[in-house]
C-alpha cells in the first residue's frame, strides 16, 4: 500500500486520538458535540469499511477469474507441447527411416555398380571373341539406364543378362519411391510442427500477460485487504473512545448536572406522548403493514426538520444502525420506550437526559429508507404497540 493511501486510512484514527487527548489529557469538560463527532466518525468508518470489504470481495472474484484464465492457458500450452513432442518423435523416426533408405540406396548402387562391372567384363569378353559387331555402342553408354536400353537392342546378350539388368532397375526404383514417400511424410509433419510452434508461442505470450494481470490483481487485493484491516483497527479504537466518552458523560451528568446543554428532562416520562414531528401528520405507512414496526411520518419539505422527544427520558442509544440509519432510542423510565429512525443528523447522545418536546434529531433518509421521513415506534413492556393508539 502506498504512503498516500496509508495516510488516508490513518487520518480518522489520528483525529480520534487527538479528540481523546483534548478531552481527557487537558482536563477540558466533555461535551455532547464531541461525542456526536466520534459517533459520526464511527459511522463514516463503518461505511468506508463496508465499501472496502465489498471492493475486496469483487477483487477476490476478479483474481480468481484471472487465475482460472491463466491456468486454462497453461493447460493448453501443455497440450500443445505434448503434440509438439509427438511430432518431434515422428520426425526423428522418419529421419531414421530416410537415413536407412539412403543407406539402402547406396548399398543398391554399390551392387549395381558391381554387377555393371561384371556385365562390362562379360560384354568385353563377347567383344574379344567377336560375337557382337555393335559392342562399341554398349561400351559408350552414359548410364545404367542408357546402358540397359542399348543392351536390350543387342540380341547377342543372353536372357540371363537381361534379367539381371531388369532386377537392378526394379530394386533401384522401389527404394527411390520409398524415399520419396518418407520425405513427403516428413514435409507434412514439419508443416504441422511449425503451425503448433506458432500456436505455442501465442499461448505463451497470452500466459505471460495473464500472469502479469494475476500479479497486479493480487497486489491490489492485498492493498485493499490491508486497508480493511486498518479500518477495522480504527473502528475498534473509535468504539473504545466512544465508550470512554459516554462513561464520562454519564459520570458528569450524575455528579454535577453539567449536561444541561443536551437535555433537562427527568429520567421518567409523563406517561402522555406529544407528536414527535410538529407540523407534519401525513402517514405513508401504518403500524403492522407488512410487518411494519411503527408509523412513517412524511411531508413534502420534511427533510431536515426537527424531531422532538415524545416524552421525557434517557437516551438509550444515539448513533448508527444498518436498517434504521441514524437513530435515537429513548427509555421513559415507566415501561415505555420510543424509537426515532432515518435521521439526517443526531441532536443528542447516548446516556443523555432529554425533556419532553426537546429536539433529539433531524429528519433524513439514512439506513433502509426510500425517502425522507421519520420512522416512529412505541414499545411498552418490551412489546411493540401502535403509536396511533396514543394520539
Amino acid at each position: 500500500m502506498s504512503e498516500r493511501k496509508l495516510n488516508g486510512f490513518w487520518k480518522p484514527a489520528a483525529a480520534v486520538m487527538l479528540t481523546l487527548a483534548l478531552l481527557f489529557g487537558t482536563g477540558m469538560s466533555v461535551s455532547a458535540e464531541s461525542l456526536l463527532e466520534l459517533q459520526e466518525r464511527q459511522a463514516a468508518l463503518e461505511e468506508q469499511k463496508e465499501d472496502n470489504d465489498a471492493k475486496l470481495e469483487k477483487l477476490k472474484e476478479d483474481t480468481a477469474q484471472k487465475k482460472g484464465y491463466r491456468d486454462t492457458l497453461y493447460q493448453q500450452i501443455e497440450t500443445v507441447q505434448s503434440q509438439l513432442d509427438l511430432y518431434r518423435q515422428q520426425i526423428d523416426r522418419l529421419n531414421k527411416q530416410i537415413a536407412e533408405a539412403e543407406d539402402a540406396i547406396a548399398e543398391k548402387q554399390a551392387g549395381i555398380d558391381k554387377n555393371v562391372e561384371l556385365l562390362r567384363e562379360r560384354v568385353k569378353a563377347i567383344y574379344m571373341s567377336g560375337q557382337s559387331p555393335a559392342i562399341e555402342i554398349v561400351l559408350s553408354s552414359k548410364n545404367i539406364m542408357d546402358y540397359a536400353d542399348r543392351l536390350e537392342m543387342l540380341k547377342s546378350i543372353s536372357a540371363s543378362d537381361q534379367e539381371l539388368i531388369n532386377s537392378l532397375k526394379e530394386q533401384m526404383s522401389s527404394v527411390e519411391d520409398e524415399l520419396v514417400l518418407i520425405n513427403s511424410d516428413k514435409s507434412e509433419l514439419n508443416k504441422s510442427k511449425k503451425a503448433l510452434e506458432r500456436k505455442s508461442a501465442e499461448l505463451n505470450a497470452l500466459y505471460e500477460e495473464a500472469q502479469q494481470l494475476v500479479a497486479e490483481a493480487e497486489n491490489e487485493e492485498a492493498t485493499v485487504l490491508a486497508g480493511s484491516e486498518i479500518l477495522g483497527s480504527q473502528i475498534a479504537e473509535n468504539e473504545e473512545a466512544i465508550a470512554q466518552l459516554e462513561e464520562q458523560l454519564r459520570q458528569d451528568g450524575i455528579g454535577s448536572g453539567s449536561l444541561g446543554n443536551i437535555g433537562s428532562g427527568g429520567l421518567s416520562g409523563t406517561g402522555s406522548f406529544l407528536w414527535p414531528m410538529p407540523g407534519y401528520t401525513y402517514l405513508t405507512c401504518y403500524f403492522g403493514e407488512g410487518g411494519h414496526r411503527g408509523i412513517d411520518i412524511a411531508g413534502g419539505d420534511i427533510y431536515g426538520k426537527a424531531i422532538v422527544a415524545a416524552d421525557g427520558g434517557t437516551v438509550q442509544y444515539a448513533g448508527w444502525n444498518d436498517s434504521y440509519g441514524y437513530c435515537v432510542f429513548l427509555d421513559h423510565g415507566n415501561g415505555y420506550q420510543t424509537r426515532y429512525a432515518h435521521m439526517s443528523e443526531l441532536g443528542t447522545v447516548t446516556g443523555a437526559s432529554v425533556a419532553q418536546n426537546e429536539v433529539i434529531g433531524y429528519v433524513g433518509s439514512t439506513g433502509n429508507s426510500t425517502g425522507p421521513h421519520l420512522h416512529f415506534e412505541v414499545i411498552y413492556q418490551d412489546s411493540l404497540t401502535d403509536p396511533m393508539g396514543y394520539y
